[in-house]
């Protein structure tokens, strides 16, 4: 239940539980020898502020997803961006509800900024707590200042490195909040599928790529309250991985998963807005599962709105 839940946190390629891991004998953390391998600092404390500022003079996106298993209620997932010409900023929740609180009490939180050139993202601060129960927790803290190689990390309780990611390799990477920004709102080159992104994602362990793919259009029928209706692009997502992995780990995308985009409205749109995500579809066997966008509002500086899920076209 708790993977089905996640399916919007492996779009962004969030993928930070606590797990058991058996460090490598590695050089003693934050020497030359260290840092030639491993792209992070690992900090002792967290950031008392966030160093980066809210985006300001920004439009806004919420939308909560509910998630389905063959009709039944099984969480919610809510989503908050803010995006101006110059920055982000998002806001994550996942919360298990109905029969899957009997499988897992997982929850997870998160908050990203970061800001843009010119369509792409350029990912500076992420913050993610998960939680499974009291005894079982994972904080996580990255932050890379502009223009900056090396990142800040801070984790509680504090990682095992079991394979290196070096600077090269890191450097373009964002966040994997900076990843779901990446993936579901910029505009694309013009003539180009907003399904068509590669995105280069670095979490703090792993590197991993995150591939959308074209799959066409397809109009989205939901009778629900506030549920989105209408013509999405349908993305066919798919992960790569590049560092940072065990031999024996598998990607955090176990099986088929579909994204789809709505335009932004004429009125709201822009070149760091221009699409949002409404839908996510997975399956893995037989197993189908559902994340249905509820109220998905477009919020401009004015204080103009527009509902996709009360618009039918």
């Amino acid at each position: 239940m708790k993977r089905i839940l996640a399916l919007t946190a492996v779009f962004g390629g969030m993928a930070t539980a606590a797990v058991a891991l058996v460090a490598n004998d590695y050089p003693e953390t934050g020497t030359d020898a260290w840092k030639s391998m491993f792209a992070v600092d690992v900090a002792p404390v967290k950031y008392a502020v966030n160093p980066i500022p809210s985006p300001e003079g920004a439009t806004t996106y919420s939308v909560t997803y509910k998630g389905e298993i063959a009709g039944i209620h099984v969480g919610r997932v809510f989503l908050n961006v803010a995006v101006s010409e110059g920055g982000y900023e998002v806001g994550y929740k996942m919360e298990q509800k109905g029969i899957a609180r009997w499988f897992s009490d997982a929850e997870a939180q998160a908050n990203a900024r970061g800001t843009f050139k010119g369509i792409d993202v350029d990912s500076h601060y992420y913050f993610n707590h998960d939680y499974e129960r009291d005894d079982d927790q994972q904080y996580v803290e990255l932050y890379r200042p502009s223009g900056g190689a090396r990142i800040h990390l801070w984790t509680e309780p504090q990682y095992d490195f079991f394979e290196p990611v070096s600077e090269d390799l890191a450097v373009g990477a964002v966040d994997p909040m900076g990843a779901l920004m990446s993936l579901g709102f910029p505009a694309v080159e013009e003539g180009q599928s907003p399904c068509d992104r590669t995105i280069k994602v670095f979490d703090g362990r792993r590197r991993f790529d995150l591939i959308m793919k074209d799959n066409g259009t397809e109009r989205v029928r939901k009778g629900g309250k506030g549920r989105f209706s209408g013509m999405a692009y349908k993305c066919k997502l798919e992960q790569a991985k590049v560092a940072g992995y065990r031999e024996k780990d598998k990607g955090d995308i176990d099986g088929d998963l579909w994204v789809y985009l709505s335009e932004v409205p004429n009125g709201f749109k822009s070149d760091t807005l221009s699409y949002v995500p409404v839908m996510i579809i997975a399956k893995r066997g037989i197993l189908s599962a559902r994340l249905e966008g509820k109220n998905p509002t477009i919020t401009a500086p004015d204080g103009r709105s527009v509902n996709l899920g009360l618009k039918r076209r």
